[in-house]
């Protein structure tokens, strides 16, 4: 018996001994032992300036690897981004995502993100670029930042040329004649508008791309009215004409807008008249004495006339009325701005052109086409 405990004894204190022992632990990442990337080129300090001769020039970023205190890990992800400086990277652009160490782009396309952002021709201005690296994306714990490379960046004004397209048809003054048809004013982004007088119900429009050819065109479908719809783009000769646009039934003065982009028009009835009232005026606010403007083609009216140096101002379609009517938003000045349109006084009125600072001369120009409004001093 003796024995026997002893040998129990003996198998417990094994078992307790091998209870005790430790299991090794598995390794951890620690984002205090990472080493973020660091940007090579271009270097810090560096300055850039961009002109018409070497926008197409390739320019090329490249960084070092974060390296993680784990091997057996994701491959590393990585983020160029870049910010004006001193916005502490609020709103950063994204240049490219990659799981490489560097980027190529041109100047020309950094140059366009800096007049998208309001940045202005042949002015100096500094930019911050910094890399992201990452694991995944399910947690920013991953996430280790290079330090900031800045770089002095001169963009230049780079022109881009639209070509233009062509408003013809039987409702307008340029008739079926191909060579007459008349240019519509690029507005943005496959708009054009044109401010055209249409001759009434029973005709038709269409619009062209060259002078002088009948393809491109765009027409409409059995769903186009005459007043919005879809445009159908005739690329080539080949291509079986599309329907054309029909006509307003009254006659008159219309803005016409088409979006190549998107692939619709609208028509719309606008002002063949335009007077001038506020207390900047000599009419006043009396909406039966307002002074009227000239008509020098539709849509583009023109007045001289004296103004005061305090009050506002508004244009009205009819004399006598309050609505329809043209004024401007918080952002116009007394030297120029977007025109707002009133159609109705069940409409909220928009807010007065205010008066220059200097009473005299002053020439008053308004463009229905791009509805902006210019006043100058004569």
């Amino acid at each position: 018996m003796k024995n026997i405990a002893i040998i129990l004894l003996v198998i417990f204190g094994i078992g307790l001994v091998s209870s005790c022992k430790k299991e090794p632990k598995e390794p951890v990442l620690n984002m205090n032992q990472t080493n973020a990337a660091s940007i090579t080129n271009p270097a810090n300090g560096s300055k850039l300036m961009i002109t018409e001769e070497n926008q197409d020039s390739t320019l090329t970023f490249s960084w070092t690897s974060s390296v993680y205190n784990l091997t057996e890990l994701e491959t590393t992800k990585y983020l160029l981004q870049m910010a004006k400086s001193g916005t502490n990277f609020e709103s950063p652009t994204e240049l490219t995502s990659t799981t490489g160490n560097s980027y190529e782009t041109t100047n020309g396309f950094i140059n366009n993100k800096l007049l998208i952002a309001g940045d202005s021709a042949g002015v100096p201005v500094n930019y911050d670029f910094r890399v992201v690296s990452f694991i995944n994306n399910s947690t920013e714990y991953t996430n280790a930042y290079s330090a900031l490379n800045t770089v002095e960046i001169v963009p230049f004004e780079k022109v881009i040329i639209i070509s233009p397209i062509y408003l013809l048809g039987s409702a307008t003054t340029a008739g079926w004649d191909n060579m007459l048809a008349r240019e519509l004013t690029y507005l943005e982004e496959g708009k054009f508008a044109i401010v055209e007088t249409l001759s009434g119900g029973g005709e038709w429009i269409k619009f062209i791309s060259d002078l002088g050819a009948w393809a491109p065109q765009w027409g409409t479908d059995d769903t186009g009215t005459s007043e919005n719809g879809p445009l159908v783009y005739r690329p080539t000769e080949d291509i079986d004409d599309p329907p054309a646009i029909p006509s307003p039934e009254e006659a008159g003065d219309y803005y016409i807008l088409a979006d190549t982009a998107n692939l619709t028009y609208e028509v719309s009835k606008t002002s063949a008249t335009l007077f001038l009232v506020g207390d900047a005026t000599d009419a006043g606010w009396d909406n039966a004495n307002g002074i009227e403007f000239t008509k020098d083609s539709p849509g583009i009216f023109s007045l001289v006339t004296n103004l005061k140096a305090e009050g506002g101002m508004k244009f009205l379609e009819v004399s006598g009325v309050r609505a329809p009517q043209w004024s401007t938003d918080e952002e116009g000045t007394a030297s120029g701005g977007i025109l707002v349109y009133r159609p109705d006084e069940a409409t909220a009125d928009p807010t007065n052109i205010v008066a220059p600072s200097s009473a005299g001369s002053y020439l008053i120009e308004l463009n229905l086409i791009t509805k902006s409004y210019t006043i100058t001093p004569k």
